[in-house]
């Protein structure tokens, strides 16, 4: 370990010296190096390609720095108290950054559009405010969004649970004959027009479960898939693909399976062993999505960091091993509902070591309404899905259901106590509450572009988290959580310095845009 963080600080001391040129004078060059890495943060353990942006010293007097804070009694607030820049040479530095140094690329955050989702945005009559909310610049501006495959447990009693093709006495469709989105309505018409706002919305679909008559329990609760029904499934999840696209709805990232080790009783669900997913992937799905044309990438596991005991679960890591499948996958999504926030660490750091080109996303987690407190919500959600996520190279974050009912009521089987990013009445009356993770859905995504870069972001306090992203307009953006009482801290970036005041557990975004022809 010492030698890991000895690495870490030498490479931490050759940035620096890269980034002054003592003549004065501005300088750009570009190089290319490998180097260990695992935390982007304090840089150390595994294997990456890095990309090194050699700048110098340069007057960032016009470099107007702004932001906003959210804690339990304020929501984006922008009155901070915010330093001009210093070129002080000080060394009392709380926080560094520099974004000469470049790690994974960041997609933004966002949650599920359930058919529970879309039902209560659409039965509220603020309907078309909550969508703008949602996806504008002027709201939350979500970039990423989940979608369930069929039904999960957050459907309504009267739409139930449901596949593509469900037939009658499950008599096999093997051409998909019967295969309709029909049951997805709300869902499309909600995604198409909070497309109309934000057209750069990446999406990631996962299914719960393959029609019942592909699979063994002859239900769409437990079993898992037989293997001579393979190649129809693959073509039914690529039909879903090509009809959704043809609807303006791209999938960028197409998960196999929603949580492949765990098999509910009352909601769909199908189990998956590595091997079976190596099968399907490399010769069936993997094949068939190539065929269609269409530019989707296949994740893998979806489901949790350790087991039972405590013990990192390898699903992901065995079906990687596998070149042939492996060819196919782009991605792999991860739950929270396991372990603590250091099995999230550990987890992450285990899967970057082992297949550094392959995109990790969080891909659920939920808050309940027994506990709504935002303080101690947004330092849980935090530490393991977010800001700690994104320095140990996640791309992105999506909570489970985007919007819900104050109380969580509209379910069928599984999670009776969930709340969404947002809460929305189902009595009739408008407005709505925006929860925990709403606010940090907002500060991870108002103000960082999807598709821009992980920087390098340190901070020296252990109650000040940070983080930080610089999109290709030069705008740096970065994020911290202040675990602790109000604190004036110093952020060096530069040569140069400011200083910002963070309120008490609070979340704070700054963010400031300069690029190298000039401001």
């Amino acid at each position: 370990m010492r030698k890991f963080l000895l690495f870490g600080l030498l490479i931490f001391l050759s940035i620096t010296a890269l980034a002054c040129d003592n003549s004065g004078t501005t300088t750009t060059s570009t190089t290319t190096t490998t180097t260990t890495i695992t935390d982007t943060s304090s840089m150390t353990s595994t294997t990456d390609d890095v990309t090194f942006v050699t700048t110098t010293s340069a007057d960032v007097s016009n470099v107007s720095v702004m932001g906003y804070s959210s804690n339990g009694s304020s929501l984006f607030e922008p009155n901070l108290s915010i330093s001009d820049w210093d070129p002080s040479t000080s060394t009392v530095t709380n926080i560094t950054v520099s974004e000469n140094m470049t790690f994974q690329s960041f997609y933004g955050t966002g949650a599920a559009m359930t058919q529970s989702s879309a039902y209560v945005i659409s039965q509220s009559p603020d309907r078309d405010e909550i969508i703008d909310y949602l996806f504008s610049e002027n709201g939350l501006h979500i970039q990423l969004v989940r979608l369930t495959v069929g039904a999960s447990d957050f459907v309504t009693s009267e739409v139930g649970h449901y596949t593509y093709d469900d037939t009658q006495g499950n008599v096999p469709d093997t051409e998909l004959a019967h295969f309709s989105l029909e049951k997805d309505a709300q869902i499309i018409s909600v995604l198409q027009d909070a497309l109309e706002i934000n057209p750069n919305i990446v999406f990631i679909a996962a299914p719960w479960s393959a029609p019942a008559w592909m699979k063994t329990s002859k239900s769409l609760y437990g079993g898992s898939l037989y293997s001579f029904y393979f190649d129809e499934y693959a073509a039914y999840l690529v039909r879903y693909l090509e009809e959704m696209d043809a609807l303006g709805i791209h999938i960028k990232y197409l998960s196999v399976q929603n949580e492949p080790y765990h098999s509910a009783y009352d909601y769909p669900g199908m189990v998956w062993t590595t091997a079976q997913t190596i099968t399907f992937i490399r010769d069936h799905l993997g094949p068939q999505i190539v065929a269609s044309g269409l530019q989707t990438g296949v994740m893998i596991w979806d489901h949790n960091t350790v087991d039972n005991s405590g013990v990192l679960i390898d699903f992901p890591v065995k079906v990687l091993e596998n070149e042939s499948a492996a060819s196919f996958i782009n991605s792999v999504g991860v739950h929270c509902y396991s372990g603590n926030e250091y099995d999230m660490v550990d987890y992450l750091n285990y899967l970057h070591e082992n297949n550094p080109e392959v995109e990790v996303f969080m891909t659920e987690c939920t808050a309940i309404t027994t506990y709504k407190a935002i303080e101690s919500n947004m330092e849980w959600s935090i530490r393991r899905m977010y800001l700690e996520a994104y320095n140990r190279f996640a791309s992105g974050t999506t909570y489970w259901n985007i919007v819900l009912d104050p109380e969580g009521t509209v379910h069928l089987g599984g999670c009776g106590n969930c709340t969404g990013l947002l809460s929305v009445p189902i009595d009739g009356s408008s407005g709505f509450v925006l929860e925990a993770d709403g606010y940090i859905t907002g500060h991870f995504n108002k103000d960082i572009l999807s598709g821009s870069k992980k920087i390098y972001v340190k901070s020296s306090s252990t109650t000040l988290l940070s983080t930080g992203f610089v999109d290709e307009f030069g705008k740096i953006t970065i994020v911290l959580f202040n675990d602790g009482a109000e604190k004036t801290t110093t952020v060096h970036w530069r040569d140069h310095t400011f200083t910002v005041t963070l309120p008490r557990n609070s979340l704070t975004t700054l963010y400031w845009n300069y690029s190298q022809e000039g401001n």
